[in-house]
């Protein structure tokens, strides 16, 4: 029955989704060190593209996270780069594992206990990475039996449905077969379930090898279709990233099938000297990595001039205002990278803010373009952090999502005093007076103070911050007594006070926020080089600067 091929593939699915799961919340920690640590060359940068979809077995969960930490500003696009070329030769091990272990282990020797130990893990385990552990061996067991389930039920359509035989009468075998694999992959959303289709119909005599080769490469260029739907409303990073993974695929799935012939000549000698001649399923397992080898081998010296023509799309122009926020949801499945995500656009918007200036007079314009995109900035953040508390978290995770809470309260107080300062400002009048002068200055202070905040250390700021609100009571004392002897209407010098006052509270919530910064940056344990000059790009200062200001905040 065509139901029992559906169930199987479900099963199959859900495995893979349980176990990529599991994995990710598991090894976040691993993916975050990774990331941070390891893509600083294009060499380093394909290594953990294959190892972390060697860990999660999903090129295109590997590549649609990679999407959102390019979004938020974990990866830098060169870095990122070549960890979704990685991915790429890392999903070979996809076929590699169901070969060795799917179809040569009786599914009651391995399944089953992995599934029982996994659920086990699941309902007992203390700790959210125990069960996450237990979450990704449940998804492993589930994962076999569905390939055990599609071979059964393949089997039973072998005679009946033969597409080898289907294919041959016409003379486009290689074309068909490769729109079966990139259907399979488009309808699946998984290039790993649509390379176990294929397996499975090899081993059961549904496909022979020429039709399993084309639909192998079909598989790769579907891939593509997760990557184009993650980057809709993405950066220009992102979506830059979207069309290199699509460029990979297309120039691999091109060579491969017009060097066809050779690459079959190759597998069957790499077939030979490791003992495997006549295995179908190790030779398909072989072709598949050479092809994909292969394409890092022609990205090798094409990705510099790639990158060049990429990063010459999607110019922003002349926009003002600064970007709107790259906090992205995939990111948010995997807390240990979405905390780290987050206290880099926390500690970015901290320095934005602390940039802006209060108008000293009320000829003085502001940016409201980059108002509004801090504004913005700050509710995706509450956003972000309410996607990831959807995630199972330790405890360690949630006190560092509690303080990045912290930060953004703080700084979404220090932006509505701020506006509200603004916005009253415009109502004084008699600018000439001594007393509204002497408030002019008092704003110049708090300017100063402001931009000079994020260098400062706790103990400093404290010091600095008493001084200031002792100028302010002069201020207000000066401001208070003009109305009787500079003949100041009371309803200017109201507005001054209020002025006086909102800008005294915009300080005081830009140092709250400060605090509970270097905090949030205190718990977490992962601070890399990454972040110093991911936030000199983002925030336009030198990397030295840069670093100066990751300092103060970790």
């Amino acid at each position: 029955m065509i139901f029992d091929l559906v169930g199987s593939l479900g099963l199959f699915l859900l495995g893979m989704w349980l176990m990529t799961e599991g994995l990710k919340l598991a090894g976040g920690h691993a993916l975050k060190n990774l990331l941070g640590q390891w893509t600083s060359t294009r060499l380093r940068g394909l290594v953990s593209g294959i190892l972390i979809t060697a860990l999660v077995q999903s090129s295109s969960a590997v590549t649609v996270a990679t999407i959102g930490f390019v979004n938020a500003g974990l990866l830098a696009f060169r870095q990122a780069l070549w960890v979704v070329f990685g991915s790429n030769v890392g999903t070979t091990f996809t076929a590699w594992l169901i070969t060795l272990l799917g179809f040569s282990l009786k599914i009651d020797a391995l399944a089953f206990p992995l599934v029982g130990i996994g659920a086990a893990l699941r309902v007992i385990s203390p700790y959210q990475r125990g069960r996450a552990l237990g979450m990704a061996l449940a998804g492993f067991g589930l994962l076999f039996m569905g390939i055990a389930a599609l071979t059964e039920n393949f089997s039973g359509y072998a005679q009946q449905i033969n597409i080898e035989v289907l294919l041959t009468e016409n003379s486009h075998t290689t074309l068909l077969g490769l729109l079966i694999g990139l259907l399979l992959t488009v309808l699946t959303q998984s290039s790993s379930a649509a390379i176990a289709i294929i397996l499975t119909a090899v081993a059961s005599g549904v496909a022979g090898l020429d039709v399993a080769a084309a639909a192998v490469i079909g598989a790769n260029i579907g891939t593509t279709s997760t990557a184009i739907i993650a980057v809709i409303g993405a950066t220009p990073n992102a979506k830059r990233l979207a069309w290199a993974h699509v460029t990979f695929n297309l120039i691999t799935a091109l060579v491969a099938l017009l060097l066809l012939p050779v690459f079959w000549s190759l597998t069957s000698v790499i077939a030979s000297m490791v003992n495997v001649d006549g295995n179908a399923l190790m030779s398909l397992a072989i072709f598949h990595t050479c092809f994909n080898t292969l394409g890092v081998i022609l990205m090798w010296p094409l990705e510099p001039r790639l990158s060049v023509f990429l990063l010459g799309m999607y110019k922003r122009g002349s926009k003002q205002g600064g970007e709107l926020s790259g906090l992205d949801a995939n990111v948010s499945t995997i807390p240990d990278v979405a905390i780290k995500a987050m206290t880099l656009e926390l500690q970015t918007l901290a320095i934005e803010l602390g940039q802006v200036a209060l108008p000293t007079s009320t000829m003085q314009n502001v940016n409201e373009a980059q108002l509004n995109s801090i504004a913005e900035r700050l509710d995706a953040v509450n956003q972000f952090i309410a996607l990831t508390l959807k995630s199972e978290l330790t405890k360690e995770q949630g006190a560092q999502l509690t303080a990045g809470l912290s930060v953004s309260h703080y700084l979404q107080n220090a932006y509505k005093t701020y506006t509200s300062a603004v916005a009253i400002h415009l109502l004084i009048k008699q600018p000439s007076s001594l007393a509204l002068q002497q408030m002019s200055y008092w704003l110049t202070t708090v300017n100063e103070f402001n931009r000079g905040l994020v260098h400062s250390d706790t103990a400093l700021q404290r010091e600095r911050l008493t001084d200031i609100i002792d100028h302010y009571r002069i201020v207000k004392t000066q401001l208070l007594a003009a109305a009787v002897e500079e003949r100041i209407d009371v309803e200017t010098v109201d507005a001054a006070l209020q002025v006086a006052s909102l800008s005294r509270r915009f300080i005081e919530q830009m140092v709250q926020a400060n605090d509970a910064l270097q905090a949030l940056a205190s718990v977490d344990a992962g601070k890399s080089s990454t972040s110093s000059s991911l936030a000199a790009d983002r925030s336009g200062v030198a990397p030295q600067e840069a670093a100066k200001r990751e300092k103060m905040v970790g």
